[in-house]
C-alpha cells in the first residue's frame, strides 16, 4: 500500500483550517488505497490529538526549527516511512509574511525526491512542485506562469472538502420563507473574540422566537463560552452553545443563515447552500473575502475593527426578511463549489504514485 505524507501546521494563532483540509485530503486518498502520515510542528498537543482522533499517525518537529531544518526533518520522515507522495499545506499567515525564507523550505525539499503536491496561497511559491493547487475563488482567472513541469490546479473547482460536505453537496437545499435558525461558527479558533461581538449583536435583535446555535471551537479562549452564556441570559429565543464537532455540515443545512469569520468556512457555507454573513479578522482576509463576495453567496460586512453590533443586527434582519435574496445566495454558492475537488485532484496524480487499488 502506498503512503502519503502531509506537512501541515495548526495552532491557536494559526487556526486549524489547514489541518482539517489535509485530513479531508487524506480521507480522499484512503478511498483509493493510499494511507497517510502527518508531520506537524509541535505548537500544541491538541493538534496532534485532533489528527490521531481521525486515526492517522503523527510525527512532530520542533516549533523553533528553521525552514531548512524543517525540510530536512520532513525529508527524513519521508525516507523512513518510504512515502510516495508529499502534500504541503503551509501557506498560512506566518509563512506568507516571510516568503523568501518560506521558499527555502521547498528548495531544501528537493532532497526528498518525492512526488510533491503543494496547496498554496494566491502569492504562489516559486518552486517546481509536481502539482500546485490554489483552490480559491478568483485564482482561476489569474495569469500564473508554470514553473517547469508543474501542473497548476486553480480555483474553487479544486477546493478540498471533508466527506460530510461532499455528501451535503449532493442533496437538495430548502430555503424557508420564514427564517428562524441562525448558526454562528468562527472555525477552530477566534483570536479577536468575534463570537462574543456577534452574540451581543444577536441579543439586540427585535425578532423573537429565533433558534440560535453557536459553535465554540477547540482553540477558543476558555473565557469565551461562559461570557457568551452570560450575554445570552436574556435572549428572547432558543439558544445552544455547542462544542466543535464533525456534524458542521448538518448544522449549516439546519440554519437559514450563518454568521462566520472570513476563513475557509465561507466555502463550506457555499457548498451547503447556506446564505451567510462574513466578518473578516484582518486586511488580507478582508481582501480575499471581498473577492469571494463577488460570487454572490455571502454578505461581507468588512473588518471586525470597522463594524459595530448595529451593523451586524441590520445585516441579520435584512437577510431574515428577504427569502428571495437568501434563495439566490444559496443557488450561487452551490454553483460556485460542487464538492468534487478531491476527486479532481486525485485524477491528476499519476497512477504509479497511487499504486494499485
Amino acid at each position: 500500500m502506498k503512503l502519503a505524507l502531509f506537512r501541515v501546521d495548526g495552532s491557536h494563532h494559526l487556526g486549524v483550517g489547514h489541518v482539517m483540509r489535509c485530513l479531508a485530503f487524506a480521507q480522499g486518498l484512503g478511498k483509493v488505497g493510499v494511507r497517510s502520515l502527518f508531520v506537524t510542528r509541535d505548537y500544541e498537543q491538541r493538534i496532534t490529538e485532533l489528527i490521531q482522533h481521525h486515526v492517522y499517525d503523527v510525527e512532530t518537529i520542533p516549533q523553533s526549527c528553521s525552514f531548512v531544518e524543517d525540510a530536512s526533518l520532513t525529508s527524513e520522515f519521508a525516507s523512513r516511512y518510504s512515502v510516495s507522495l508529499i502534500v504541503n499545506d503551509l501557506s498560512h499567515t506566518d509563512n506568507v509574511a516571510n516568503l523568501e525564507e518560506y521558499n527555502r523550505y521547498f528548495q531544501a525539499m528537493k532532497a526528498a525526491n518525492k512526488f510533491m503536491i503543494t496547496i498554496d496561497d494566491f502569492t504562489k511559491t516559486n518552486f517546481p512542485h509536481d502539482i500546485q493547487i490554489i483552490p480559491y475563488y478568483g485564482a482561476e482567472n489569474m495569469n500564473y506562469e508554470c514553473h517547469g513541469s508543474t501542473k497548476l490546479l486553480l480555483g474553487p473547482a479544486y477546493f478540498i472538502f471533508r466527506q460530510e460536505f461532499i455528501e451535503a453537496a449532493k442533496g437538495s437545499r430548502e430555503i424557508r420563507k420564514d427564517a428562524r435558525n441562525i448558526l454562528v461558527t468562527m472555525g477552530g479558533s477566534d483570536l479577536l473574540n468575534l463570537t462574543i461581538k456577534v452574540a451581543k449583536a444577536l441579543n439586540r435583535l427585535n425578532v423573537t422566537s429565533l433558534n440560535l446555535r453557536i459553535i465554540i471551537g477547540p482553540g477558543f479562549a476558555t473565557a469565551v463560552k461562559p461570557e457568551v452564556e452570560t450575554i445570552l441570559e436574556g435572549y428572547r429565543g432558543n439558544h445552544e452553545l455547542l462544542m466543535a464537532r464533525d456534524e458542521i455540515a448538518d448544522l449549516m443545512l439546519w440554519s437559514d443563515l450563518a454568521i462566520t469569520g472570513g476563513g475557509l468556512t465561507k466555502y463550506e457555507t457555499a457548498v451547503t447552500g447556506t446564505p451567510s454573513i462574513i466578518i473578516s479578522h484582518f486586511d488580507e482576509e478582508a481582501k480575499r473575502t471581498e473577492e469571494f463576495a463577488r460570487g454572490g453567496s455571502i454578505l461581507h460586512l468588512g473588518l471586525i475593527s470597522e463594524i459595530d453590533e448595529g451593523d451586524i443586527v441590520k445585516a441579520v434582519e435584512k437577510l431574515l426578511k428577504d427569502d428571495v435574496l437568501r434563495a439566490e445566495m444559496s443557488k450561487r454558492g452551490r454553483n460556485l463549489v460542487d464538492g468534487k475537488g478531491i476527486e479532481r485532484i486525485i485524477s491528476e496524480i499519476p497512477q504509479q504514485i497511487l499504486g494499485n487499488f
